[in-house]
């Protein structure tokens, strides 16, 4: 992945979609960034992220971003912050609620995932999503993405092993999709 330095931090490039704006987490991005994860309804489909959900954990994780620790944008319509999606360990993301199904994480996804294969000789993608989460699930489709297997994952936040879907999108598939 081609990041860039800034005055010695480590970010990704801005990508920028029709509706979105997808850049590096910001320090002064903590508070939204809290509040819009503190919420069960969020952070019980992630893996890592605990419940409740406090500023520092935003800015313990926002500061490993701009050390280069994770690869991650924040998602921005306008000047309102929606969400996270990032490239570490696969494809990741999540959407605050009031942001659900409004085709937002489909768009992100498609700039990050068209960035990862246009930069080269990036390899396929994996990802997965825990089972009941049917917003994900239709996300990742749309982008290609095809079940390979189901997997216990822990989750933080509910305090216990669920079912993941694990998937895979190849280049080859990538490219064979239309474009939108």
């Amino acid at each position: 992945m081609d990041l860039h330095t800034q005055n010695d931090r480590v970010t990704v490039p801005t990508l920028t979609t029709d509706r979105l704006i997808l850049r590096a987490p910001r320090p002064q991005d903590a508070a939204v960034v809290t509040e819009a994860i503190n919420n069960f309804n969020v952070s019980r489909w992630l893996a890592v992220v605990p419940h409740p959900y406090a500023l520092a954990n935003a800015e313990w994780f926002i500061d490993q971003c701009v050390q280069g620790n994770f690869t991650v944008w924040h998602i921005w319509a306008r000047d309102r912050f929606v969400g996270t999606i990032g490239l570490d360990d696969g494809l990741g993301y999540w959407l605050a609620e009031d942001a659900w199904g409004q085709g937002y994480a489909t768009e992100a996804a498609k700039a990050v995932i068209d960035y990862h294969f246009l930069e080269g000789e990036a390899e396929d993608q994996e990802t997965c999503y825990f089972l009941g989460n049917e917003g994900s699930r239709k996300v990742l489709e749309k982008l290609g993405f095809v079940p390979t297997g189901i997997a216990r994952q822990h989750s933080v936040a509910q305090g216990r092993d669920v079912d993941a879907q694990q998937m895979l999108l190849t280049r080859d598939r990538w490219a064979a999709l239309p474009d939108d």
